[in-house]
C-alpha cells in the first residue's frame, strides 16, 4: 500500500482496516476525513430511500427542456433517408429473425413481429429520453425465446407456452423497473469498447450466419424445387454486391456530392426492390423462390386472441419463470444499454442529453406489454441503433486538415466531417407507423412478394459491413495492412504487436463463447456469458502485461464524453458536469497540480511546519510515472476524446509545456517526483535526436531520454507554492487552532487512542498537535518496515489517518476566503490563473502547466473553490500521486473558456468530474477569478504584509529598501525645497508657461485650426490665373 493512500474507511476511530503490501501498481482511494465545520454526508436508511428514482427524475428534467425541440427539429431532409434506412434495417431482420421463431413455435407470426416494433418506436419516440435509440425485435430474442420453448415442451406436464413466457415477462419487467428505481444504470460507466466490440462482432456473425441459415432451410424444406432455392441465393447475392456497390460509390470522387449522399441514403432500399423484382423477371419468376410467410391483417398466429391471460398459469411455473425472467433481464440490462450507448457514441457530435434509468424503465414497460400481448419482447438493436445515428449526420462539406504547405498547393481534395446530428423524434415514430402501415391487408400482401433470398442477402450485408467497423476487424486489419502505407498517426504504431494480439485474443475468446453457447442447448445461458465481459475487461485485462496508454489506444469509452458527462447517468461519482454546447479545440488542459510520490521518513514541526530531510523512493518513481503515463493516455492519445488537439504529443515542444516544481520542497522529493512523471508524460523516443556539423545524428541518451524543462522555486525567491513557510501570521493561526475549544475536545475525545501509540512511535510526542507526523510514521513504517506492519494492530493506522485528516485540514483551510489558514491556495492560484489564461488563448502556444507541490495547498484549494463543502470526503491528506487536472474547454459559440475541476486520488483511482464554485456545470474562468481575486497574494510585498514579516524570504530586503527609500525622500524634501531663489523660480515658471503655450499651439496647428500664410497663397494663385 501506497504511502498517504488508505482505502476509504469510516469516521469512527473504530474502523477496520487491511494493510496491504506495496507493489509497483499501488491502490488508492479516497480517504474519509471530518472538518471541524464539515461533516460527512449521511449514508443513513432515510438518505438512501431519498436516492430511489433520483436517476429517472434527473433524466426527464434533462430531457423535458428539449422536448419540443425533437420534434421542430425533424423539419430537415435527414429525417427522410433516416426513415427509410432504418424502417428496411429494422423490419426485415426483425421478420427474418422471427421465422425460425415462428416455424418451431406455431405461436408467432409476422403481426407480433410488426406490432412489437410499433410499440417499441411508439413508446420510445414519444416517451423516451433518447429517441435516438432503435427497438425492435432482436436475433437474441428469438433465440431466448425458442430455447424457452425447446425446455418448457420437454416437461411432462408441460405449461401453455405463451403463458410462461408472459410470466417470464413479468418477472423481468419487474427487474428493469427496480433497476431503474435504484440508479443501476450507473453500472454502465463499466462499460467500454472492450465488450461493446466482442458483443458487436458476435451479432455481426450472427447475421451472416442467419443469411446462411435462411438459405439452406429452403433447400431442405422442398429437396423437389431445385430451382426455387438457386433463385434465392441469386438474389441474396445480388442484394448484397448492389448495396456494397452504392455504398462504396458513394464514397468514391465520382459525380456530384449530392448524387454520392443520395447513393448513400438509399442505396441499400434501392438494393431491396430491385433485388425482389429480379426474382419476378423472366424465367427467375417460374422458379417459385420462397417469400416471407404473413398472416390475415391485425391478427395474431393461429386464430387466438390478442390478451394473454398468463396469470391463470399454474404456481409452480410462476416460480419457474423467475430464473428465465432475471436471465432476460440480464440479456436488456447489456443489449439495449449496450445498443443506446453506441447510438451516442463518442464519433457523434450530440448536442441533447441522454436518459438510461428513464430509458431503462421505459423498456420494462414495452416488455409487459409484449407478455400482455403475447409479442416478441422489444429491446435496442444493434446495429441498427448507431446506424439511425448515422443516417441523421450533418455533414459539412470543406478541404482536409493539412499542414501549411499542403494548404499552399492547388489541390482540389474535398472531405465531409460531421458536424451535428438532427437529433428528433419523427423518424423513429415514422418507421414504427411504417410497421402498423404494414400491417393492413395490401401491404401484408406487398410483404409477402419479398423473397427470402432477399432477406438472406440483407442479412450478410448488414453483417458484413457491422464487420468491417467493429473494432476488432480494425486490429486484425492492421497487421495485414502494408507498414509502408500505414498513416504515421495511426494510434496503433504505438501499441507492441503482440499486446494487440493478446487483447484482439482475448476479445475473441469471449466472442467464441458467446456465440458457441448458443449452438447447444445451453444457449438460454448466453445473456450471462454477454455480461461477464464487462468484469473481465474490469478486474483482469488490467492485470495483463498492458501499459496504461496501451490500454487507452486499444480500448476506451463507448458513450461521448458530452453524453457521459450528465449527472445521474454515468458519471462515476458526484454528479457529472453537463458539456452541452462544448466543442473541444487544441486546448482542453490544463492548470493541473499533483503530489509527489512515495517518500522515506519525515518530519514537520507542528507549528510552523519546518521540514527535515527526506528523499524519494523507487515506489515513488514508479507512482509518479504512472501518473504521467495515464495523463498522456488521457490527453495525449490522439484516440482519446481528451486529446489535446494540437500538441506534439511524442516529442516535446519546450514552448508548449510549463511545468514548476518545488524545489525546496521535503529535500527535493517534489522535484524528483516532477522529473519521475515527466517521463511517464514523455517517454523515451527514438526520434529525440540532434545533428551535428559532421553530419552525424546523436540520439538521446537510454534510448531517446526526453529532457523536459521544469522551472525550480526556491522558496526563499518565490512565495508562491509555499505560502505557508516562515509566515509568521500563519504561526499565530496554527497555534490558535490548537486552543479553540474543537482542537480540545477532539485531543480528549482522541486521548484514549493516543495512549496506545508510544510502542510504535519510536519516541514520538504523542499529542494531537503532533498527529500529521504521528501519522506519516505509521504510515511510511507500514510501507517499507514488515516487522512494523505485522506487529502495528490492524485499526491504528486507519485511526491515525482520520486524526491526521481532520488536523491538517483544520491547519490549512480558513472558513474566510481571505484566511491566513488558505495561505497555501492564495498564493498559488495566481500563478495558476495567469496559465489558464494562456491555455484559453489561442494565440498563446502553452497547451499543459503542471505545479508539482506538497499536499497543502490541495487542503486550501479544495476549501476556497467549494469542492470539500460539497464532498466532505476530500476534507483531508491526498494520496501519494494525487492530482488535480483543471481542463480548459472552448465554447462552440466563441463565448469565454469554462473550467471543468477533475481530481485523481492516487495512483489506483481514474479521474472523477467535481461541482465547484457552487455550480452544477462548467465555470467560466471570469468566475473562478472574480471568486478569488481579492483573496490572492500576488507579490512577495503582499506575502510580507500578510504575513507581518519582515525578515525572512526577502521580507527583510525589501522592508529595507523600502525605509531607505522613504529616508532618501524625506530627506531630500527637507534639504532642498529651498534651494530655487524667488527669481530662479519666476524664471521657471515662466518658461513652463511658454512651453505650455507651444505645445498648445503645435496641437492645434497639427489639426487644422491654425492656418499660417494659406490665405495669401491663395489669393496669389487667383491672381496668377487671371494674369493667363
Amino acid at each position: 500500500m501506497s504511502s498517504s493512500e488508505l482505502s476509504r474507511r469510516p469516521a469512527s476511530l473504530r474502523a477496520e482496516v487491511k494493510d496491504e503490501q506495496p507493489n509497483s501498481r499501488v491502490s488508492s482511494s479516497q480517504p474519509s476525513t471530518i472538518h471541524p465545520a464539515i461533516r460527512p454526508k449521511s449514508t443513513s436508511l432515510l438518505g438512501w430511500l431519498r436516492g430511489i428514482g433520483s436517476g429517472m427524475s434527473k433524466d426527464i428534467m434533462a430531457r423535458i427542456p428539449f422536448y419540443l425541440s425533437d420534434w421542430t427539429d425533424a423539419w430537415n431532409y435527414r429525417v427522410i433517408p433516416a426513415t427509410a434506412l432504418i424502417f428496411f434495417a429494422n423490419v426485415l431482420p426483425g421478420i427474418a429473425f422471427s421465422l425460425d421463431l415462428i416455424e418451431t413455435t406455431n405461436q408467432y407470426g409476422v403481426s407480433e413481429v410488426l406490432l412489437s416494433s410499433f410499440m417499441a418506436a411508439f413508446v420510445f419516440s414519444v416517451f423516451g429520453a433518447q429517441p435516438l435509440t432503435i427497438a425492435g425485435v432482436t436475433g437474441p430474442i428469438t433465440v431466448f425465446n425458442k430455447t424457452i420453448f425447446t425446455i418448457t415442451q420437454g416437461a411432462k406436464d408441460r405449461p401453455d407456452y405463451l403463458h410462461f413466457v408472459g410470466w417470464v415477462y413479468l418477472w423481468a419487467a419487474i427487474l428493469h423497473w427496480i433497476t431503474a428505481a435504484l440508479n443501476f444504470c450507473n453500472f454502465l460507466k463499466y462499460v467500454t469498447l472492450f465488450p461493446c466490440d466482442t458483443f458487436g462482432f458476435y451479432v455481426a456473425w450472427v447475421y451472416l450466419q442467419y443469411g446462411v441459415q435462411v438459405l439452406t432451410r429452403q433447400l431442405d424444406g422442398n429437396p423437389q424445387n431445385a430451382p426455387g432455392p438457386l433463385v434465392s441465393i441469386v438474389v441474396a447475392l445480388l442484394m448484397l454486391v448492389t448495396s456494397f456497390l452504392f455504398q462504396s460509390l458513394s464514397a468514391q470522387n465520382l459525380f456530384h456530392r449530392h448524387t454520392r449522399r443520395f447513393l448513400a441514403d438509399y442505396g441499400m432500399p434501392i438494393s431491396l426492390i430491385a433485388s425482389s423484382a429480379m426474382a419476378y423477371w423472366g424465367r427467375f419468376n417460374a422458379a417459385n423462390t420462397a417469400t416471407l410467410p404473413v398472416g390475415a391483417a391485425f391478427q395474431p398466429a393461429g386464430g387466438r386472441e390478442w390478451l394473454v391471460k398468463f396469470w391463470e398459469l399454474d404456481g409452480k411455473w410462476v416460480g419457474i419463470a423467475f430464473p428465465f425472467g432475471f436471465i432476460l433481464w440480464v440479456l436488456f440490462f447489456f443489449d439495449h444499454n449496450v445498443s443506446s450507448l453506441m447510438a451516442q457514441g463518442a464519433e457523434f457530435p450530440l448536442r441533447k442529453p441522454p436518459g438510461f434509468h428513464w430509458d431503462f424503465f421505459l423498456l420494462g414497460i414495452t416488455t409487459f406489454i409484449a407478455g400482455l400481448l403475447g409479442l416478441p419482447a422489444p429491446n435496442g438493436l444493434i446495429p441498427q441503433a448507431p446506424i439511425h445515428t448515422t443516417s441523421l449526420l450533418v455533414m459539412q462539406h470543406g478541404r482536409p486538415e493539412a499542414d501549411k504547405e499542403d494548404q499552399r498547393s492547388d489541390s482540389l481534395d474535398f472531405v465531409e466531417r460531421p458536424i451535428a446530428v438532427v437529433e428528433q423524434r419523427v423518424s423513429n415514430l415514422a418507421q414504427g407507423a411504417l410497421c402498423l402501415v404494414l400491417l393492413t391487408g395490401p401491404f401484408l400482401h406487398v410483404l409477402h412478394l419479398i423473397p427470402r433470398g432477399v432477406l438472406a442477402g440483407l442479412f450478410w450485408f448488414m453483417g458484413a459491413d457491422a464487420l468491417r467497423g467493429n473494432g476488432i476487424t480494425q486490429k486484425l486489419l492492421y497487421f495485414l495492412r502494408d507498414k509502408h502505407l500505414t498513416p504515421p498517426d495511426e494510434p496503433l504504431r504505438k501499441v507492441r504487436k503482440s499486446r494487440i494480439l493478446l487483447f484482439v485474443g482475448v476479445q475473441l475468446v469471449g466472442f467464441g463463447a458467446t456465440f458457441a453457447i448458443t449452438q447447444t442447448i445451453a444457449a438460454i445461458g448466453f445473456p450471462v456469458v454477454i455480461m461477464l465481459l464487462i468484469p473481465l475487461r474490469v478486474w483482469i485485462v488490467p492485470r495483463l502485461p498492458f501499459t496504461a496508454e496501451e490500454l487507452a489506444i486499444l480500448d476506451g469509452p463507448t458513450a461521448s464524453p458530452f453524453v457521459s458527462s450528465f449527472p445521474g447517468l454515468l458519471s462515476v461519482a458526484h454528479g457529472g458536469l453537463s458539456d452541452h454546447g462544448i466543442r473541444r479545440r487544441n486546448t482542453i488542459l490544463d492548470a493541473s497540480i499533483y503530489l509527489h510520490g512515495d517518500r522515506a521518513g519525515f518530519y514537520q514541526d507542528p507549528t510552523t511546519y519546518t521540514p527535515t530531510g527526506t528523499v524519494i523512493t523507487p515506489l515513488g518513481t514508479q507512482q509518479e510515472l504512472q501518473l504521467g503515463s495515464i495523463l498522456r493516455s488521457r490527453y495525449l492519445n490522439a484516440s482519446s476524446p481528451l486529446f489535446v488537439r494540437g500538441i506534439n504529443s511524442s516529442l516535446v515542444n519546450a514552448n508548449q509545456i510549463h511545468v514548476r516544481a518545488d524545489a525546496g520542497g521535503e529535500s527535493g522529493v517534489i522535484y524528483d517526483s516532477a522529473v519521475a512523471m515527466l517521463q511517464g508524460l514523455f517517454p523515451a523516443n527514438a526520434n529525440y535526436t540532434t545533428s551535428l556539423s559532421n553530419g552525424s545524428v546523436i540520439e538521446g541518451a537510454e534510448s531517446g531520454y526526453q529532457y523536459v524543462p521544469i522551472e525550480t522555486v526556491e522558496t526563499n525567491n518565490d512565495v508562491s507554492l509555499e505560502g505557508w513557510t516562515s509566515c509568521g501570521a500563519f504561526d499565530q493561526w496554527t497555534s490558535g487552532f490548537y486552543a479553540s475549544p474543537a482542537f480540545q475536545a477532539q485531543a480528549n475525545e482522541s486521548a484514549s487512542f493516543l495512549s496506545q501509540l508510544p510502542p510504535y512511535l519510536d519516541g514520538r510526542a504523542v499529542t494531537l498537535e503532533n498527529m500529521w507526523n504521528i501519522y506519516d510514521f505509521m504510515n511510511v513504517q507500514s510501507i517499507h518496515n514488515k516487522a512494523f506492519a505485522q506487529a502495528l494492530p490492524p485499526t491504528f493506522l486507519a485511526q491515525a489517518r482520520t486524526l491526521a485528516n481532520w488536523h491538517e485540514y483544520g491547519v490549512f483551510t480558513s472558513p474566510q476566503l481571505n484566511g491566513i489558514g488558505n495561505i497555501a491556495g492564495r498564493t498559488i492560484l495566481p500563478q495558476m490563473l495567469q496559465e489558464l489564461h494562456s491555455i484559453a488563448n489561442a494565440s498563446d502556444p502553452l497547451k499543459i502547466a503542471y505545479q508539482a507541490i506538497a499536499y497543502k495547498p490541495f487542503l486550501s484549494l479544495f476549501n476556497m473553490t467549494g469542492v470539500a463543502e460539497q464532498n466532505p470526503e476530500l476534507a483531508g491528506i491526498v494520496n501519494y500521486a494525487a492530482a488535480v487536472a483543471l481542463e480548459v474547454r472552448q465554447p462552440s459559440d466563441g463565448s469565454e473558456a469554462v473550467l471543468r475541476f477533475n481530481f485523481k486520488n492516487g495512483t489506483g483511482q481514474d479521474f472523477v468530474t467535481y461541482n465547484f464554485l457552487g455550480s452544477t456545470t462548467d465555470v467560466p474562468i471570469s468566475t473562478l477569478v472574480q471568486h478569488v481575486n481579492a483573496t490572492m497574494i500576488n507579490t512577495t510585498i503582499q506575502w510580507c504584509n500578510a504575513c507581518g514579516n519582515n525578515a525572512n524570504r526577502g521580507c527583510g530586503e525589501l522592508a529595507l529598501a523600502a525605509s531607505q527609500a522613504s529616508a532618501v525622500a524625506v530627506a531630500g524634501f527637507h534639504s532642498h525645497h529651498d534651494r530655487i531663489s524667488p527669481v530662479g523660480a519666476g524664471f521657471l515658471g515662466a518658461g513652463l508657461t511658454l512651453a505650455v503655450f507651444a505645445i498648445m499651439f503645435g496641437v492645434l496647428a497639427f489639426l487644422g485650426l491654425l492656418t499660417f500664410g494659406r490665405k495669401r497663397s491663395q489669393r496669389s494663385n487667383t491672381q496668377s490665373e487671371k494674369k493667363v
